[in-house]
């Protein structure tokens, strides 16, 4: 059975998407260093990360704790919110739960700007 339930990815602004994934796992079973933009050009630890990631309730309409916490770790399924840049063509997002398109159009639905925080990186 598939560990991703879900998965979209909208526009934030011109530089971000915004990913959002409801995963059949615990939030802490989520190894979040393994969720990466492959970028073959450079070495593994310059490759693009989560930024900001946020643990949302089952149906994504409220947070479930402060960014940067950890949720009990019994929540599951678990819908988790995050960033990834924008650097050039549209590529793959690589997951333990599968490989997913960072292609945008959609802009972010309203229950989430309600609730997500966000800060531009440096």
């Amino acid at each position: 059975m598939d560990k991703a339930l879900h998965y979209a990815c909208y526009e934030h602004g011109d530089e971000w998407y915004l990913i959002e994934m409801l995963l059949d796992i615990s939030a802490s079973e989520i190894d979040w260093d393994d969720i990466c933009v492959p970028q073959p050009a450079l070495p593994r630890d310059d490759w693009q990360v989560p930024y900001m990631e946020q643990y949302l309730n089952e149906s994504g309409t409220e947070r479930l704790c402060d960014i940067y916490d950890v949720p009990d770790g019994s929540v599951k399924p678990c819908r988790v919110a995050f960033f990834i840049f924008k650097e050039g063509e549209a590529g793959t997002l690589s997951t333990p739960y599968g490989d997913f398109e960072l292609r945008g159009g959609t802009d972010v639905p309203e229950r989430l700007k309600r609730i997500l925080e966000f800060a531009e990186a440096d």
